[in-house]
């Protein structure tokens, strides 16, 4: 029987998204889990979504480099495909998204929070950030659109160059998280968050994210295709190869 990566739950008008698949590392079936249940409640009236980890200290490290540190070039291709594809899903869903953000949340897991309308970070030990460009690669073309959406300017351009872990009270002065909690506060502080988001009008709400989204979600589409290429071709570089080695057989250890 195959593990249930992301398992739902629906309550109080808002469904609850918990990905179950150990760390979370971003591999195919977990992002394949993530896309199809998020377009299963958009197509049934996109309620407000809850996107949380069932990991004690993870809320997802990236892509899952233990794989993909020997894949080939159409196997890195597919992954960038469908990652691309869960990332517009999550951010162009109608309802409103709060991603619940207890631990880590680093590259791609960083980015999935990102597409999330409303973020709640653990204070303490989490970290937030983008590690792709130490690693060897760019941030995916169609990410950038969507942080330059999120963020400010010069945020943004922290986050993709610096590569730095920012804890959950910096995440908070810089944007990139809405509200910080203790950890024992932090369902208290989501429920407060999708209560809100619930709460809404709902036809207005779906019809204000679209007038200031809409551009964005089109241009990430087109990008996502066009670029993908410049992607690969960076993660086959020998340097690049060579850090996605060490860091994979660093995480097998």
């Amino acid at each position: 029987m195959s593990r249930v990566m992301v398992r739902e739950t629906e309550e109080r008008a808002a469904v609850r998204l918990v990905m179950d698949g150990g760390a979370n590392a971003l591999d195919l079936p977990l992002l394949d889990a993530l896309r199809l249940v998020v377009a299963k409640h958009r197509e049934r009236g996109a309620p407000p979504l809850l996107l949380a980890s069932a990991h004690p200290t993870l809320f997802s490290p990236g892509w899952d480099l233990k794989r993909l540190s020997t894949a080939n070039r159409n196997e890195v291709e597919l992954v960038l495909s469908r990652f691309s594809a869960t990332i517009l899903e999550l951010f162009s869903y109608p309802g409103p998204t709060v991603a619940a953000v207890a631990g880590h949340a680093i590259a791609g897991g960083c980015l999935l929070a990102l597409a999330c309308d409303v973020r709640v970070m653990a204070a303490g030990r989490p970290r937030i950030g983008l590690s792709e460009v130490n690693l060897g690669v760019p941030v995916p073309a169609d990410c950038v659109r969507m942080l330059r959406a999120r963020l400010a300017p010069d945020v943004v351009t922290e986050l993709v160059f610096r590569c730095d872990g920012q804890t959950a009270q910096r995440a908070r002065e810089i944007g990139l998280v809405d509200r910080v909690a203790a950890p024992e506060r932090m369902a208290m502080a989501v429920e407060q968050e999708l209560g809100a988001a619930a709460a809404r009008p709902r036809h207005a709400y779906v019809e204000a994210k679209r007038f200031l989204l809409g551009e964005v979600w089109a241009d990430m589409a087109r990008d996502a295709k066009e670029l993908r290429s410049v992607f690969v071709d960076c993660w086959f570089e020998e340097e690049t190869l060579r850090r996605v080695r060490t860091l994979a057989d660093h995480l097998r250890a």
